[in-house]
């Protein structure tokens, strides 16, 4: 879902994705965090992939944790 030109959400889903992808690795900005959850609450694609990042980070975690196999 596109939400370009959508009432009271500034971000496209590209943009959306970036700043997903971004927080991976540092902290958004507070306008940043505001943005994306503002576009997360009309997006349910994005949504879906903020869920799949979670699940990959939670995983590579436990990895790291673990160590690789014997």
């Amino acid at each position: 879902m596109n939400t370009d030109g959508a009432e009271g959400v500034s971000l496209s889903c590209k943009q959306a994705a970036r700043l997903m992808s971004q927080q991976q690795d540092r902290a958004l900005s507070d306008t940043e965090s505001d943005e994306l959850k503002k576009h997360l609450l009309v997006c349910l694609d994005c949504r879906n992939i903020e869920q799949q990042l979670g699940f990959l980070r939670r995983l590579a975690n436990r990895y790291a944790a673990s160590g690789p196999p014997h």
